[in-house]
């Protein structure tokens, strides 16, 4: 964006926030990234576009939910939301479980367990009831199956009782995916590989066997598609546009992707 005649730390700024928390942990960033951008907007004379990528989107989500309509109108451009979770993802089961190393050999996923499980954006990233069936088995063991109607019992069967209340604390802040009121474009990626259930033989010490289902590799594609229930629900435009082959992380550097945020920028 830069080479498209954006400055650094001006006209193009970050804004982030403490990923192991959940959106009710953090209003002081709240506070902050709204009075951002009402600081670019004076700045530049021009609404400001907001572009968020993974669980940014749903930290975006819960923002925009709390701003009035007339202050969106005002001060929000557009709404480029990339590889969104917007109904959780089917691999937190496995986080919480086993842990994951997501693939780096040198990393033990079981010594880093504790602190995956010790951030309560991991137990807010579970699957929700908004997009997964109640009868959708998510983990088997030899002596269970554990749905999404299961939480409290998975938590205790994994020793980690005090996750429920995370659960309990966090399940609530946007499962009602509440149109943000801003135009929305979800870009999402698609026929990658992606974990979508978990069989253990040894629960839950031992890495599990992983059916995978399409999405990005890390979003599952019933999560990714659920911006579409926006679209006749809210009067500011909802696109979808579909990464076919794109991973969670390296949608980020997609071509594709660059030239969209460049037509939603600047119109070319």
């Amino acid at each position: 964006m830069v080479d498209w005649g954006y400055t650094r730390d001006a006209d193009i700024r970050g804004a982030p926030y403490d990923w192991r928390k959940a959106p009710n942990e953090n209003t002081e960033y709240f506070e902050a990234l709204e009075k951002l951008i009402e600081t670019m907007f004076e700045t530049y004379k021009s609404p400001v576009a907001l572009i968020a990528h993974s669980m940014g989107n749903l930290y975006t989500l819960y923002f925009l939910n709390h701003q009035t309509q007339n202050w969106k109108d005002k001060y929000i451009h557009s709404f480029v939301a990339l590889g969104a979770p917007w109904g959780g993802v089917s691999k937190t089961m496995r986080v919480l479980a086993s842990g994951d190393n997501n693939r780096i050999p040198v990393i033990s996923s079981l010594r880093i367990r504790d602190q995956q499980r010790s951030a309560v954006s991991t137990s807010w990233l579970l699957p929700y009831s908004n997009t997964w069936s109640p009868d959708k088995v998510f983990v088997r063991t030899h002596s269970a199956n554990y749905t999404l109607q299961d939480y409290q019992k998975f938590y205790n069967d994994i020793g980690f009782p005090e996750g429920w209340v995370m659960r309990k604390e966090t399940e609530e802040i946007i499962s009602s995916l509440t149109p943000p009121g801003v135009p929305v474009h979800c870009l999402y990626g698609n026929e990658v590989d992606t974990p979508d259930s978990f069989q253990y033989d040894t629960f839950p010490d031992k890495d599990p066997n992983i059916i995978y289902g399409p999405g990005d590799g890390t979003v599952n594609i019933e999560s990714a598609l659920q911006c579409r229930k926006w679209v006749g629900k809210q009067k500011q435009k909802v696109s979808l546009v579909e990464l076919l082959g794109n991973e969670h992380i390296a949608m980020l550097s997609n071509m594709t992707t660059i030239s969209y945020i460049k037509m939603v920028l600047l119109g070319i």
